[in-house]
């Protein structure tokens, strides 16, 4: 009833490099009678659930939610199975269903949810008569939490509601993984739940959802895609949060003005011109920015305010401690990532060609490094190669001829290499194709076809991307990046699963060729 609705589906690949857009994780789930369930929990009872759960964990699921109150030698062998050959993560959990009980037996509960430090995550579910009590969940988690954390045991999310009606405030202030209903569904699988809209309009009045001002900075920016794309995921899960278009000739302009003070800014996208000139106003860059030499996401951190003075300027600017990231680079990990799993040549080395010298080339000498691929560049202005070779190691080749001395095929030859990527950052209007040599097969010597990316995203087919399909290659278009590093940016600011087929589908709108093209 649910799946039409996945628009906030994890990105799960698929093979062939494709993804499952509308994938949903399964948490797989045997409640006991006692435990708030229907399913039997005399000694039989307890036997089949366990024989079931491994029925679960055979059948892939990303969660196995675990009864903590149950046989501690069938538990353990549970656990053991599941750490010696499968992947799913570990849900330990208990309910609490006949009264309420202190705040410390909670605590208790949290740490036995834990299962000796083997589960990814801990929930308790309590039962209140006082609807006062509506935060004890909350504190019972914080303090469990804290225990962990001062007795040197592992930090795991730690979930804690309160059944029925009375705990619907529970469920607001849960953050990590608070169980909910849909609209679609004709019942709700336990009173009190609440659909994740609900739940996130209810954050926003109680302020634990603050609305914050995104936006990208750059110049002659009216096409960009990015305010539709962040805007769309914004409201497909529920955030109330602004995103527009900060238009300015110069990051001296955008630094003063209104948007950056804001104590509401969030966070924003860079683009040209502004990657470079915008690094000298950030407090941190990330290793990713700092070796590519340009920032495409600012991240706002919160700092210690401790030692900061009254003066409300200076605390402003004090709370705000801004880093420098960029995502361009797994705009271009993540597709080739997923095409290249599983298809290369092991008794070759596997080279990816960089077409360009600016700073998308970067970001791609970058990427193709976190791949593992040696690199082989190649521009108009060799000197800007050889800057690209310098920084981020790899040859430059003079021409993409096929044999002679410099050129791309006399490299590939002298290092015993197999062309399997090509990464063009050169502008559509280049209309640049490969030579013959490359497109008939002279790179791969009964190898791979490599994989051609091209970073335009409009127009949609560049001339690159026509030759290569028409050769039956791999193709990855800039459709692509754009929404993977979308993706990276929204993950980045929000520290949740980004709603995927959301902003791919808005990317594909605005670059998909209308049929009069």
């Amino acid at each position: 009833m649910c799946r039409p609705y996945a628009i906030r589906a994890p990105v799960l690949p698929n093979g062939g490099g494709a993804v499952m857009e509308d994938a949903i994780p399964v948490v797989y789930t045997v409640r006991t009678a006692h435990q708030a369930g229907t399913w039997p929990d005399d000694t039989d009872g307890i036997a089949r659930m366990f024989d079931s759960l491994e029925m679960g964990l055979r059948a892939g699921v990303e969660v196995l939610d675990v009864e903590s109150a149950w046989d501690v030698k069938r538990t353990d062998a549970l656990l053991a199975l599941v750490e010696e050959r499968y992947t799913s993560q570990i849900l330990g959990s208990h309910h609490v269903v006949d009264g309420s009980i202190p705040t410390d037996e909670a605590v208790a509960l949290f740490q036995q949810c834990a299962l000796n430090g083997r589960a990814d995550a801990a929930k308790v579910v309590l039962t209140i008569e006082d609807g006062a009590m509506d935060h004890q969940a909350l504190d019972a988690a914080n303090l469990a939490r804290q225990l962990a954390q001062q007795e040197g045991r592992p930090i795991i999310p730690h979930i804690g509601v309160i059944l029925g009606e009375i705990g619907q405030h529970s469920r607001t202030l849960n953050v990590p993984f608070t169980p909910v209903t849909h609209e679609s569904l004709p019942t709700v699988a336990a009173p009190g739940q609440l659909s994740a809209k609900q739940l996130m309009a209810n954050r926003s009045l109680v302020g634990m959802v603050p609305t914050l001002r995104f936006g990208i900075l750059g110049h002659n920016i009216a096409y960009s895609v990015s305010p539709a794309m962040q805007g769309g995921g914004f409201a497909a899960v529920g955030l109330p949060h602004s995103f527009e278009l900060v238009d300015v000739e110069t990051v001296e302009e955008i630094v003063k003005g209104d948007f950056w003070l804001d104590e509401h800014f969030g966070g924003c996208c860079v683009t040209i011109p502004h990657k470079q000139a915008i690094i000298p106003y950030l407090d941190r860059l990330t290793h990713a920015a700092e070796a590519i030499g340009a920032v495409n996401t600012v991240l706002v951190k919160d700092t210690n305010l401790d030692a900061v003075n009254d003066d409300d300027e200076t605390k402003t600017k004090a709370e705000r401690f801004l880093v420098g990231d960029n995502t361009d680079w797994k705009g271009i990990f993540n597709p080739l990532n997923r095409l290249l799993g599983g298809g290369s040549n092991p008794t070759k080395k596997e080279v990816a060609l960089i077409l360009g010298g600016g700073g998308t080339a970067r970001a791609a000498a970058y990427a193709a490094t976190q791949l593992g691929l040696e690199k082989v560049y190649f521009n108009r202005t060799p000197s800007k190669a050889h800057e690209l070779a310098v920084r981020f190691g790899g040859t430059v080749a003079q021409t993409l001829d096929e044999s002679d001395d410099d050129s791309l095929g006399h490299i590939l030859n002298s290092i015993g290499g197999e062309l399997r990527v090509v990464i063009s950052t050169l502008p559509a209007a280049a209309e640049f194709e490969l030579p013959n040599w490359i497109m008939k097969g002279g790179s791969s010597s009964g190898g791979s076809d490599p994989i051609v990316f091209d970073v335009n995203y409009k127009p949609y087919y560049t001339k690159l991307l026509y030759q290569a399909e028409g050769e039956g290659f791999p193709i990855v278009r800039g459709s692509e990046m754009l929404w993977e590093q979308g993706v990276g940016q929204f993950e980045l600011w929000m520290g949740r699963t980004a709603p995927y087929k959301v902003m791919k589908d808005v990317v594909l709108k605005n670059c998909l060729p209308s049929e009069e093209e």
